[in-house]
């Protein structure tokens, strides 16, 4: 390794003097340290310092040398090293006894590269937790592993968080403990992206909780080692995901809805009951999926699992049969039987109290979605339908409700002024995003039914009054972005940054303006801090704003949301978070967004649904109605 410097005359001020402490932080940075760069392939490599030039007029030159025998070479100038704060410098590797700790605390280096390579070195070692101070970073290991058994959740019950190597139990457990020492409700978030094993990872953490052995929680009673109301929070698990998880291009058992499940505990710590609350169901994919996805699991297991009789009656001979579910072109999902599914799904059912006669007023409305989905609509101008179609027959026959009352609703449609009423027609477009809405609005209606059955029968009012603690478990879809994305994902994706600025709130904010109180001296942690950019959307000029606001318009289009967009965001205030796209054209940025929000019935086929002679769909109704309205 090389230093040179320049010389400098006696009285000329030296041009390193202001810059002391980069060069002291430069001093580090000697023949043989690793640092990482960055790479196309790998993503980062490590190279080996060789040679090191800091010149008199302040330049800064060093070279690196990789495994491979590349070159990689920094060069700067002290002023603005001084300038970044030394964050320009190449990242420091850590030592190889540091490499593969189990808390990313420990590292001497914490910089991006050498949090990749840790996780690695421990994925590597078949290790998928690694713990980041509070935080247990999950890797899917896309295969199954013997890391959840019986003996592994005993093995874990009562024992502190660093007894043990990294796991999900681990943090059960610390969760149970706090509520107990600390008297707090607790509450433990699984986030990440699609495919990243958030679902499976909630499901492992709810088994915790029923089937570890404490003696503080009192005695189990059924052959399983756990309580019937133990039985009947796991039996929630296949229920939720078969009318609620979907196959997408990233995960064949995607949550399209978010899921807060409490735990319910007494004052002796027994768990006696559950609530589940759900969000932002994907109401879209019903009707529509992309290429290589499919619709919710229980239409498939409906379609292979119904006894023939079943099949004859609905019509439900095939998949390809309907248009529901073959868009994506996905019927199947490689080792998964639906018919077996189905069965799953029933005995779960069966478990939480559904009778197999109710069971079945839910398959047969499903079935008559389908139906709905198989309406066609004809016509140039105006929208048309027959009245022998005969998916229109089945579905209109399932509902109980009229036929040719249903069929004028959609392809017609009434407006009422102060005088009078006028019906006008359709365009066959409009009256297909009718049909859709129809079939949106009851699946979403049945699906908030059975959360509220799953609620009543986890927690009753006798229940309720004996609640001391809970412990929540939170299961939501993580940030998407896709080629086409629609009003969920942005939805999805607000929710997100919501739970980012908590998680910033609580790591950083918080932390650190209690070292400030403390007076404890730290270097401050700079981070991204997301709240001009939920600002941005909930603001009241903000996108959601804008977008009920034309939404409620009747001429409102989303060219005309897009230039109320334009105006009221694209500023110097909110540069950062939203661009004005070059070509003026909302079809590059932003396509039926105001539609999909405009997602309502109209009154006549509202009340057509109401006064249905099918009881079980009225009663759905009426219960997602008291729900929205903020019932129980």
């Amino acid at each position: 390794m090389t230093v040179t410097t320049k010389p400098i005359h006696p009285l000329q001020p030296s041009p390193t003097r202001p810059f002391i402490a980069v060069i002291m932080s430069l001093d580090t940075y000697v023949t043989g340290t690793k640092c990482w760069f960055s790479d196309e392939k790998e993503g980062w490599v490590s190279a080996d310092l060789t040679t090191k030039d800091i010149a008199g007029d302040g330049k800064v030159a060093m070279t690196f040398v990789d495994e491979s025998g590349k070159d990689h070479v920094f060069t700067s100038t002290l002023a603005k090293i001084q300038e970044s704060g030394n964050d320009i410098l190449p990242p420091m590797r850590n030592p190889p006894l540091l490499e593969g700790t189990e808390d990313l605390t420990n590292l001497s280096y914490l910089n991006e590269p050498a949090v990749l390579s840790n996780i690695r070195t421990r994925y590597s070692q078949c290790l998928i937790y690694t713990y980041s101070g509070i935080v247990l970073i999950a890797a899917n290991p896309f295969a199954r592993v013997n890391l959840y058994s019986s003996d592994v959740i005993q093995a874990y019950s009562g024992r502190r968080r660093g007894e043990m190597e990294p796991h999900l139990f681990a943090i059960a457990e610390d969760a149970y403990r706090c509520m107990i020492r600390d008297e707090k409700n607790q509450t433990i978030v699984v986030s990440g992206e699609s495919g990243a094993g958030k679902t499976v990872s909630a499901k492992f953490i709810m088994r915790y909780f029923a089937t570890a052995d404490d003696k503080d929680r009192g005695t189990t009673s059924s052959k399983t080692g756990m309580s019937e109301t133990e039985e009947q929070i796991l039996a929630t698990n296949p229920i939720m995901e078969a009318f609620g998880n979907a196959k997408t291009t990233r995960n064949d058992n995607s949550s399209r809805f978010g899921k807060f499940t409490e735990i319910q505990f007494d004052m002796e710590r027994n768990i006696i009951g559950a609530k589940v609350r759900t969000y932002l169901l994907e109401r879209s994919r019903l009707v529509y999926q992309p290429e290589n996805e499919r619709n919710y699991h229980i239409f498939y297991q409906l379609v292979a699992g119904a006894p023939p009789s079943e099949k004859k009656h609905l019509d439900l001979q095939s998949i390809q049969q309907f248009h529901y579910l073959r868009q994506g072109g996905a019927p199947t999902i490689n080792g998964v039987d639906d018919a077996a599914e189905f069965e799953i799904t029933q005995h779960a059912l069966s478990k939480i109290g559904i009778s197999v006669q109710a069971q079945w007023d839910i398959f047969r409305l499903l079935a008559a979605l389908l139906h709905i989905g198989n309406i066609q609509v004809t016509g140039r101008n105006d929208a048309m339908i027959s009245e022998e179609d005969p998916s229109l027959i089945i579905a209109t026959n399932v509902l109980g409700i009229p036929l040719s009352e249903f069929k004028k609703w959609l392809v017609r449609k009434q407006i009422t002024t102060r005088s009078e009423k006028i019906i006008s027609n359709l365009k066959p477009d409009q009256s297909l995003s009718v049909r859709d809405s129809v079939a949106k609005y009851i699946y979403s209606a049945l699906f908030d039914w059975l959360v509220n059955i799953t609620n009543s029968s986890l927690s009753s009012e006798a229940v309720a009054s004996k609640i001391h603690s809970f412990i929540g478990v939170l299961d939501i879809y993580g940030f998407e972005h896709f080629k086409k994305n629609s009003f969920e994902q942005f939805c999805i994706n607000y929710a997100n940054e919501k739970l980012q600025q908590e998680f910033n709130q609580h790591v950083f904010k918080l932390e650190q303006e209690e070292y400030v109180r403390e007076q404890i001296d730290w270097k401050f942690i700079d981070f991204s801090d997301n709240q001009p950019c939920i600002e941005m959307i909930e603001g009241k000029l903000g996108v959601l704003a804008l977008l009920d606001e034309e939404s409620r318009m009747p001429s409102g289009t989303d060219q005309t949301w897009c230039n109320k967009l334009f105006t009221q965001l694209a500023t110097d205030k909110h540069k950062k978070w939203f661009a004005k796209p070059r070509f003026s054209n909302s079809a590059f940025t932003i396509s039926h967004y105001a539609h999909d929000n405009r997602d309502t019935l109209p009154d006549e086929l509202l009340n057509l649904l109401k006064n249905s002679d099918n009881e079980f769909l009225e009663d759905i109704l009426m219960t997602s109605a008291t729900l929205s309205s903020g019932g129980s």
